[in-house]
């Protein structure tokens, strides 16, 4: 495949650039620090199992996590609301990059290639983390879902950023983990998709749907024309 068209390199956030496992690992370990008073007769590794087996990565589900964990461990000093509290006010400064996230970036813009982050949820909460991440001085522009009215996999949010950056499809390549709200629409878009598989991947995309695959950020580097007499 010629990339020497190729202009922007575009991101999906959690999972992609940030260190999702990490983060939610640490973020779920200290709440049952926070609240250890109240959960003496639940263990940690249960805690921790629970909370990963209900979480699906989405901010507005995690009412109904944390009743069934009231309801499962029969917690009865304490209610959803307070964990729910808990997890607003902290969640998002669990914030841990992937070892090559912020070199592959500071690479790719020293290069001319533009960068962009497209993020379904808050806007405030995503440009936080970008600023947590230490990566927010070579992303060019980020892209939620509370800007543009629409969550991934929905065009339209795929097309804001390619508005923003002035790119056509064919000169973005988009990297993401997620083979529904990621890899599938950014391809059908007419993008050039990359898919940064994850050990415990339980979703992989269509062969048509998939151009590259990757494990790791800095593999992106072998892929992409460096040489700016190759990128033109």
């Amino acid at each position: 495949m010629d990339l020497s068209r190729i202009k922007a390199v575009v991101f999906d956030l959690e999972g992609t650039l940030l260190d999702r496992r990490k983060s939610r690992d640490k973020f779920i370990e200290e709440q049952y620090e926070r609240f250890h008073d109240y959960l003496v007769r639940v263990q940690l590794a249960d805690f921790k199992n629970k909370f990963i087996e209900l979480d699906d990565d989405e901010d507005h589900d995690k009412p109904e996590l944390y009743k069934a964990i009231i309801k499962d461990f029969h917690i009865d000093r304490l209610s959803w609301k307070d964990l729910f509290h808990d997890f607003e006010m902290h969640f998002y400064r669990y914030v841990f990059p992937y070892y090559d996230t912020l070199y592959t970036l500071e690479r790719l813009a020293e290069k001319g290639y533009l960068t962009g982050v497209i993020a379904n949820g808050k806007s405030k909460i995503k440009a936080y983390r970008l600023h947590a991440l230490g990566i927010e001085h070579v992303i060019n522009y980020l892209s939620t879902s509370q800007t543009v009215g629409y969550r991934k996999p929905h065009p339209r949010i795929f097309e804001d950023m390619l508005e923003q950056l002035d790119t056509k499809p064919e000169e973005t390549m988009y990297v993401g983990d997620d083979a529904l709200n990621d890899v599938a629409p950014a391809r059908a878009m007419g993008m050039v998709s990359v898919w940064f598989k994850e050990e415990d991947a339980e979703l992989e995309p269509l062969p048509e749907e998939v151009d590259y695959t990757i494990t790791t950020l800095e593999e992106l580097l072998q892929i992409l024309p460096l040489d700016e007499e190759q990128k033109g």
